[in-house]
């Protein structure tokens, strides 16, 4: 006797796949990555119920893992440009300021060009970087203290 699949989830799954291929051009570009975490959050849930109803109705489960797989694949790229962009919002804070104060863009981007070689100056003096030959326990320890150092300096 032929059993016969169901097809159930097969539609939440196309449409999960769907929002993971969105999301994946989408993760990739910085300044679409709010888009991309949508698209994939989306895809995840509702690729997730298609893959709870595929299991319970014992129907096929190929596309619906692969549209988790896109919409978490997306979803990853959205959230390292989220992270990235994170970290570097004080820099982007103190421009936003500066231009604020001064309104002139060119004069902001100018002296802070200008003024790299002293900012980059001021980090080494906070953080010092040691290479020597140490066993790999003795530069773990140098590497924990440095990124200890690095968490302190804004």
């Amino acid at each position: 006797m032929n059993e016969q699949q169901s097809t159930t989830g097969q539609g939440l799954g196309i449409a999960g796949l769907v929002m993971g291929i969105m999301a994946i051009p989408l993760g990739i570009i910085p300044c679409t990555f709010f888009i991309a975490l949508v698209f994939g959050a989306v895809g995840i849930v509702l690729s997730s119920i298609a893959l709870s109803q595929a299991n319970r109705q014992k129907g096929p489960k190929g596309l619906i893992i692969a549209a988790l797989v896109c919409s978490i694949l997306g979803f990853s790229f959205a959230f390292f440009w989220g992270l990235t962009f994170k970290n570097a919002s004080p820099i982007l804070k103190s421009v936003i300021q500066e231009i604020k104060k001064d309104g002139d863009l060119d004069e902001v981007l100018e002296d802070l060009g200008d003024n790299a070689d002293e900012l980059l100056e001021d980090l080494e003096g906070e953080v010092e970087i040691e290479v020597t030959n140490k066993s790999a326990e003795e530069k773990e320890k140098a590497l924990e203290d440095t990124l200890k150092a690095l968490e302190g300096v804004e």
